[in-house]
C-alpha cells in the first residue's frame, strides 16, 4: 500500500472531488463513519463518554460526523469545539448543524478561560478522540492550540487520533512543537508517511485506514515508490504446496556462521529458515568451533569449514566454503562469525566470490567492504541494524536514526543490493529505488537473535524460488507478526527468539490460508 505525503493527499480528494464528481461531504460522511466504528471498539459506555475535540478545520468535520453516528448508536458523547461555528469550515458548520438536533453535549472553548469550565468532561471520559489538527499543519503548534495538546496527553485517557496525532507532521513524522500521543490512530484513504517514520509509531499507535472512496484508478496513478509491507506485496508467493513435491523443491541454503562460544546465533538462523518452508538447511561452521556444536538438532544438517585451527573463518577454507555453494539455492553468512583479521579476509573473498544469492548479517556486515559487493553479479541482501549501518556508512547512528528511509535507498542503489535497516519499522529498499516499510513487530524484539532468525527467514525465501524483493517484504513482515503473536503469549520483556520462531508456522499458515 503506497503511503502517501500531505499534499499527494489533498490531491487525491481534489481529484475525487473534481474529476469524478464526489461530493466533499460524502468523503467526510464516510471518514466519520469510520472514526465512529473504530471508536466502537475502544469506548465503554458503562465507564464513561467518548469526548471528541475539534478543531474549525475538516478534520474537526470529521470529529462531528463521528460525534453523529455515535450517537446514533447510543454512545455519550460529549464535543468541545475550539472555535466559533462561524470560523468552521464550510464542511464541519454543516455537520454541527446536523449533530446540534440531536444532542446538547456540544460545547465551545476559544480560549484556556473556556476550556476550564470544560475540564470536567476529561475526567468523565473513557475514551477521548482527537480532531484538533490534521495532515496540512505546517509551523509549529503554540498557544491555545498547544496548552489543548499538552492536556489530552496528560489525561490518562486512551486516545484515537482522527487522520495524524495532532500536532505530528505528516510528512516526517516528527512533532511541530507538541504532539498528541495517541494509542490508536484512524487514517483514510492510505497511510501518511509521517505514522511510520521519525517519532510517527510512537505518537500514532495502531493505526486503522479507511477507505473513504477514492477511486482506484487514481491511487494507481500516483507515483510513490514509498509503500507499507503488507501481505498483498507477497502472498501471491505463499500457494498451497503441489502434492508430488520433495525437499528438493523447495531449495538447500548453507549458513556460514558460528565460532568458538558462539554457535546458537547461526542454529537460530537455520531454525527460522527451515520454519519458512526450505527443503533443507546446512549450516557450515568453522571446523575446530564444530566440536561445541549440539549435534542433536537433527533437522540441520552440518559442515565443517577449515579453518586453521583458528575456530573462526579463515582463507584457508575458502575453497572449501565456495565448493558447498553448488549445491545451494541461496546462503547467509555473518551471524556471530567474529571479527578477527583472517574471518575478515574470507567474508570479502567469499562476498565477491559466491555465485548464488546471498544475505550478509551481523559480524559480516562489520568486516564487510562494500567494494566487494560491485564485485558480485547476482542478487545481494544487506541487513543492518542502526549501528551497523553506522559502520557501513562511516557515519553516526544518530545521523542513521535521522534518515533512515533516504540513507537505505542511497546504499542500495549505489551497490546494486537490498538493504534492510532493522529497527522500529524496519525499512526494505531495493536497488531500483522502491522503498517498504514495516509496522509489524514490537520492542519486546529487542533481543539475541532476533536479526539471526529474520535473515534465515529471508535466506529460505529466496531458496524457494520467491523473487529477492518479495522475499525482503514477506521475511519482515511475518517475522514482526510472529513477534507480536510471541509477545501475546509471553509478553514483550520475557519474548525470546525461540519463542518467535515457534509463531512463524502460524503466520504462514494464515497466509497461505
Amino acid at each position: 500500500m503506497k503511503l502517501v505525503t500531505a499534499q499527494q493527499m489533498r490531491d487525491l480528494d481534489s481529484l475525487a472531488i473534481k474529476r469524478h464528481h464526489i461530493p466533499s461531504l460524502e468523503l467526510m460522511e464516510k471518514a466519520g463513519s469510520g472514526i465512529a466504528d473504530a471508536a466502537e471498539h475502544l469506548a465503554n459506555k458503562e465507564k464513561g463518554d467518548v469526548l471528541i475535540i475539534c478543531g474549525k478545520g475538516n478534520n474537526g468535520g470529521d470529529g462531528l460526523v463521528a460525534a453523529r453516528h455515535l450517537v446514533k448508536r447510543g454512545y455519550p458523547v460529549s464535543v468541545v469545539i475550539l472555535s466559533q461555528q462561524s470560523s468552521l469550515s464550510p464542511d464541519a458548520k454543516a455537520n454541527w448543524e446536523l449533530l446540534a438536533p440531536i444532542t446538547t453535549h456540544i460545547f465551545t472553548a476559544v480560549d484556556w478561560l473556556e476550556m476550564n469550565s470544560h475540564l470536567h468532561l476529561f475526567s468523565k471520559a473513557s475514551l477521548i478522540i482527537d480532531a484538533v489538527l490534521g495532515t496540512g499543519l505546517k509551523n509549529d503548534v503554540t498557544g491555545f492550540a498547544a496548552q489543548i495538546i499538552e492536556l489530552i496527553n496528560s489525561c490518562g485517557k486512551r486516545v484515537l487520533s482522527v487522520d495524524i496525532p495532532s500536532g505530528l507532521s505528516a510528512d516526517t513524522g516528527h512533532p511541530l512543537g507538541v504532539a498528541v500521543k495517541a494509542n490508536n490512530t484512524v487514517t483514510f484513504g492510505l497511510p501518511k508517511i509521517g505514522h511510520v517514520v521519525g517519532r510517527g509509531t510512537e505518537h500514532s499507535g495502531v493505526i486503522k485506514i479507511v477507505d473513504i472512496g477514492i477511486p482506484q484508478s487514481e491511487v494507481d496513478l500516483l507515483e510513490s515508490k514509498l509503500n507499507l509491507i503488507e501481505p498483498l506485496s507477497f502472498r501471491e508467493y505463499f500457494r498451497k504446496r503441489e502434492p508430488d513435491s520433495h525437499k528438493g523443491t523447495y531449495g538447500h541454503i548453507a549458513v556460514f556462521a558460528g565460532s568458538k562460544g558462539h554457535l546458537g546465533a547461526g542454529y537460530l538462523s537455520c531454525k527460522s529458515a527451515l520454519r519458512c518452508g526450505c527443503g533443507l538447511t546446512t549450516y557450515c561452521i568453522p571446523e575446530k568451533a564444530f566440536a561445541y556444536f549440539d549435534t542433536r538438532y537433527s533437522e540441520v544438517m552440518c559442515d565443517m569449514i577449515p579453518d586453521h585451527g583458528s575456530s573462526h573463518f579463515h582463507t584457508d577454507g575458502l575453497e572449501a566454503a565456495l565448493n558447498v555453494l553448488k549445491a545451494m539455492k541461496a546462503a547467509c553468512i555473518g551471524p556471530a562469525i567474529g571479527t578477527q583479521e583472517e574471518t575478515k579476509a574470507f567474508v570479502n573473498a567469499f562476498v565477491m566470490k559466491c555465485e548464488i544469492p546471498l544475505v550478509i548479517d551481523a559480524d559480516a556486515l562489520n568486516l564487510l567492504e562494500l567494494a566487494s559487493l560491485r564485485r558480485r553479479s547476482v542478487d545481494t541482501v544487506l541487513t543492518p541494524h542502526p549501528g551497523e549501518m553506522s559502520r557501513l556508512l562511516g557515519i553516526t547512528i544518530e545521523e542513521v536514526q535521522g534518515n533512515r528511509i533516504d540513507l537505505s535507498s542511497k546504499l542500495a542503489k549505489d551497490y546494486g543490493c537490498y538493504v534492510i535497516l532493522k529497527g522500529m519499522n524496519t525499512v526494505v529498499a531495493s536497488p531500483e529505488g522502491s522503498i517498504g516499510i514495516n509496522i509489524t513487530g514490537n520492542p519486546g524484539m529487542a533481543s539475541a537473535g532476533m536479526g539471526d532468525a529474520l535473515t534465515g527467514m529471508i535466506t529460505s525465501f529466496i531458496s524457494q524460488g520467491i523473487p529477492v524483493w518479495e522475499s525482503s517484504l514477506a521475511a519482515v513482515y511475518i517475522h514482526g507478526l510472529a513477534g507480536d503473536l510471541a509477545a501475546k503469549k509471553h509478553g514483550e520483556r520475557a519474548l525470546i527468539t525461540s519463542d518467535l520462531i515457534k509463531e512463524i508456522s502460524k503466520v504462514i499458515k494464515e497466509l497461505e490460508g
